[in-house]
Parts: C-alpha cells; sequence; structure tokens
C-alpha cells in the first residue's frame, strides 16, 4: 500500500473516531439532569464529577504524549481509549451508588485524555507530510457529532427507549469504530520516532499557544455550558430556542470547519486565525448591546462561524516552532486547552451570582477578541524574524 493511501486512511479512521466519540459524548450530556435524578444527587455532586473526570482527563493527556503514544503509537491508545468509552456511558446510566458513579469519571475521563490528542497528533503528523489542511475537517467531526448526537437523545427521548439500551447499542457501534481504527489507523511504523520523555516544562512558545488554546476552550465550555441558561433568564427567550443555541453555534462551526481549506488558501491564516475571530467577537458583543434575542440568534451563528478555525490555525502553528516532537506538542496544547473548558465555565458559576450572565458573555467577545490580537501579533512577529532572515 501507497504511503498517500495509507495517510488517506488514517485521516479517515480519525474522522469516524472523533465523530462517533463526540456523537456518544452529546447523547450523554442530554441525559444528566435525568441520572442526577434517578441517583438522588444534586448540582454540587454533579460539579465534583466533572472535576474527576477532568482532572484524570488532563493527567492522561500528559501521559499519552510523553510516554504512551512513544512506546505504542497513536493506533494503539485510540483503540484503547475508544473500548473504554464504549463501556462507560452505559455504566453512568446503570449503577446504583454515588460512589460507583464517582468511581467511572475516572476511566471516562481518561479515555478522553487517550484519544483525543493521538487523534489530532495523527493528523497533525499527517499534515506535516504532506503540506495539506486536515485539522479543521477533523475538529468538524467534533461539532458535527455532538450535534447529532444531542439530536439523536432527544429522539430517543420522545420515544421512551431505555438509556440502558441506548448505550448497548451505543457501544455496538463504538466497538465498530476500534475496528476502524485497526484497520485504518496510522501504523507505528509510519509515525515519527519520538523517544518517551520525562516530565518537563513545555517551550515557551509551545505554553503561548497553549494559553490561547486554553482561552479558547474556556470561552467555548461557556456558550455549552450557560448559553442556554443566559438566553432564558436574562433575555426571557423560550426553553426551546434556549436549547437550541447550541444547535445554532455549532452549525457555524461546522461549516466554517468544512470550509476552513479554502478560507486559509484564500485569505491566509493570519486572517482566519486572527482577523476573523475578533470580527465574529465584535458582531456578538454588539448584538448583546440590543438585547434583542432575534439579532443574537443570528450574531452566534456568525460567532460560530468566524471563530471555528482558531483552534486549527493555533496548533499548525505551534507545531511549526517547536523543537519538540509531535505528540508532546499536541499533549501539552491539548492539557492547558482543557484545563480552561473544565476551568472556565466553574468560574463563571462565582462571577455570574455577582455580575451576571450578560456581564459574562460581554467578557467572552472581549477574551476572543484578545485572543485574535494575540495570534495575529505572534504571526507577525514570525514573519518579520523569517524576512529579516
Amino acid at each position: 500500500m501507497g504511503v498517500s493511501k495509507i495517510y488517506r486512511n488514517a485521516i479517515i479512521a480519525s474522522m469516524q473516531n472523533a465523530y462517533i466519540f463526540f456523537f456518544t459524548l452529546g447523547i450523554y450530556f442530554v441525559y444528566i439532569p435525568w441520572n442526577l435524578d434517578r441517583l438522588k444527587l444534586v448540582e454540587t455532586d454533579l460539579g465534583l464529577w466533572l472535576f474527576l473526570f477532568g482532572i484524570f482527563n488532563l493527567i492522561s493527556n500528559q501521559i499519552t504524549g510523553r510516554i504512551i503514544v512513544p512506546k505504542i503509537g497513536t493506533r494503539n491508545i485510540i483503540m484503547i481509549g475508544t473500548t473504554i468509552l464504549a463501556v462507560c456511558p452505559l455504566l453512568l446510566v446503570s449503577v446504583s451508588s454515588y460512589f460507583t458513579f464517582m468511581l467511572v469519571s475516572i476511566p471516562f475521563g481518561a479515555a478522553i485524555g487517550f484519544v483525543i490528542p493521538s487523534n489530532q497528533t495523527q493528523v497533525s503528523y499527517i499534515e506535516s507530510k504532506t503540506n495539506k489542511i486536515y485539522t479543521p475537517v477533523y475538529q468538524a467531526c467534533f461539532s458535527a457529532g455532538s450535534l447529532s448526537g444531542a439530536l439523536g437523545a432527544a429522539y430517543v427521548i420522545q420515544k421512551g427507549i431505555e438509556p440502558q439500551f441506548t448505550f448497548t447499542v451505543m457501544g455496538g457501534f463504538i466497538l465498530l469504530s476500534v475496528f476502524a481504527i485497526y484497520f485504518l489507523g496510522l501504523p507505528k511504523k509510519e509515525e515519527s520516532k519520538d523517544a518517551v520523555r520525562k516530565f518537563k516544562l513545555p517551550e515557551k512558545q509551545t505554553l503561548i499557544f497553549g494559553v490561547l488554546w486554553m482561552m479558547n476552550f474556556a470561552s467555548i465550555g461557556i456558550i455549552i455550558d450557560w448559553s442556554s441558561l443566559w438566553l432564558t433568564k436574562d433575555l426571557a427567550a423560550p426553553l426551546f430556542l434556549g436549547g437550541l443555541v447550541i444547535v445554532f453555534f455549532n452549525s457555524g462551526e461546522i461549516i466554517a470547519r468544512l470550509a476552513a481549506s479554502i478560507f486559509i488558501k484564500f485569505l491566509g491564516e493570519k486572517i482566519v486565525g486572527g482577523y476573523l475571530p475578533i470580527i465574529g467577537a465584535t458582531i456578538l458583543f454588539s448584538s448583546i448591546l440590543t438585547s434583542n434575542l432575534y439579532i443574537i440568534i443570528p450574531a452566534l451563528v456568525l460567532f460560530g462561524l468566524f471563530t471555528a478555525n482558531f483552534i486549527s490555525v493555533v496548533i499548525r502553528q505551534a507545531i511549526r516552532v517547536t523543537t519538540e516532537p509531535i505528540s508532546l506538542t499536541v499533549s501539552n496544547l491539548s492539557t492547558l486547552g482543557f484545563s480552561g473548558f473544565i476551568f472556565g465555565p466553574a468560574i463563571v458559576g462565582y462571577t455570574a451570582k455577582n455580575f451576571g450572565l450578560t456581564f459574562n458573555m460581554y467578557i467572552l467577545c472581549f477574551i476572543w477578541a484578545l485572543s485574535g490580537l494575540f495570534l495575529i501579533k505572534i504571526m507577525s512577529a514570525k514573519e518579520n524574524r523569517t524576512s529579516s532572515n
């Protein structure tokens, strides 16, 4: 089999795996209120579960990039993590005690830390070898998976299908994804020959790009966790419309990511990663000033459209400037990024109590504008150094 076909198969494998992974997460998170009620748990119990889930995700991120990928390759660890995912949601809707509910957070968080950075490492490595753009389309599978998962959950709930049956069937589909990874994933002999790395702080450039990723993921976490409540509480939106806000936002993201290679080809990475997010943040900020629901909703679509490819540009830029292996760079970026996703929405819980949710949405716009400006500055400085040499 030729190298180009091996790379193409590996990209397909990563994309289908990302889709099925986030499809499953999209379904499970819809069931969280039902699960809390079933186990007679409260919001603070869920907060602790999410904290444990996040901590073990961050730990496995680091272990994956530093130790596991150099030893066994991305394909094998993706298969292991995906197999764990096939079981965890079913366990969560079946356990009968607080302790076991908390215990399942450990393998669930670890599985995501195994799979997401390993898939991204595989995609980024192939990009570096082929000089083609795959990351945005790969990340579109995140949005498409979580969106269709949420819609799928709404359908099975409406039909009265038992959660245990739903996640048993989903577990079967996930195991099919494992077989796809086995047959199509990138063989270890085709990957970069990275050595196992002892722990040390990431390079300065990786830290800078990681902080940008962290700010991005924190804001996405805020939209996912708080935007529905913001629309229904502060703007008196109907409940169904508040629930659809994620659909609107994800729709904009999917469109932008599928068209990312065209955008980057004609506009360049600086405009796509830097200027477009600033424009998106300005549009959303201006719409919030109106307090008009029917202006804010389309603004959220445009916001998703203009900010969707920021992370893709950040990853590509970070890999170009670092001297560290791709697996370690992606691991460090993912650790910083997911820490924002975990802790950002939690901080909003405090600030919302004191300043209101609308205030937080203004801050979100400011963070995005600042992130775009920082990325433009970093890329301009790099261009100046290149031209002077």
